[in-house]
């Protein structure tokens, strides 16, 4: 009888050891496989490209393949469909605080002409909390760890914004029989956050993959 409940669980350990990975790599081929079919199709541009990563928690700038900058991700939550498993345009970028330049007002004679010097907006310059407009009407919100009490006070809106007026707007298209997908991405630092909203501008392609 003990030799008998040995070699069960021999073979227990044996399904689990072998048979459950398995049946992951089985599962993460297909996705794996299709990701570099997708990616392919942007590489052979001359365009930079981002790849988000959902699972591993990474979020890529890309060039040719090549990886340009890359930026570990503290969290992500979903709401509605997932991602589209093909390319996603960023159609536009929004914040309560968009960085501005000084407007240059016209001298109205030759004696109002004065010097001025062009300034330049710098990283520091840019927001780090914003929402990015994705065709097929996916919604990505950008935002840091909220770190000390008044980083978290400022939280608050995004927090109510997540988990009020995303849930309604998915019931809204849900009820229109529109597919909707939004994602929450928490970055660890500010200036994480600052220079991912630099680095992808409107227009640029991306694929959010669930690996």
């Amino acid at each position: 009888m003990r030799q008998s409940g040995r070699l069960l669980k021999w073979a227990v350990v044996c399904f689990i050891g072998i048979f459950l990975p398995a049946r992951g790599l089985d599962q993460r081929a297909p996705l794996e496989n299709r990701l570099a079919k997708e990616e392919l199709l942007l590489a052979k541009t001359p365009s930079l490209y981002f790849v988000l990563f959902t699972k591993s928690k990474v979020l890529a700038l890309k060039s040719r393949g090549m990886i340009l900058q890359e930026w570990k991700v503290k969290s992500v939550k979903a709401w509605g469909d997932g991602a589209p498993l093909s390319p996603l345009t960023l159609e536009k970028k929004s914040t309560l605080f968009p960085p501005k330049r000084t407007k240059i007002q016209p001298a109205r004679n030759e004696e109002e002409t004065g010097e001025f010097e062009l300034e330049a907006l710098e990283l520091k310059d840019m927001p780090s909390r914003f929402s990015l407009f994705m065709s097929q009407l996916i919604r990505v919100y950008v935002h840091p760890q909220a770190k000390g009490f008044f980083p978290r006070l400022g939280n608050f809106g995004h927090l109510l914004a997540w988990n009020f007026w995303v849930p309604v707007q998915n019931l809204i298209f849900q009820m229109r029989k529109r597919d909707f997908g939004a994602l929450d991405i928490k970055l660890e630092k500010k200036d994480d956050c600052q220079s991912v909203y630099w680095a992808l501008f409107d227009g640029i392609q991306g694929l959010i993959f669930p690996l």
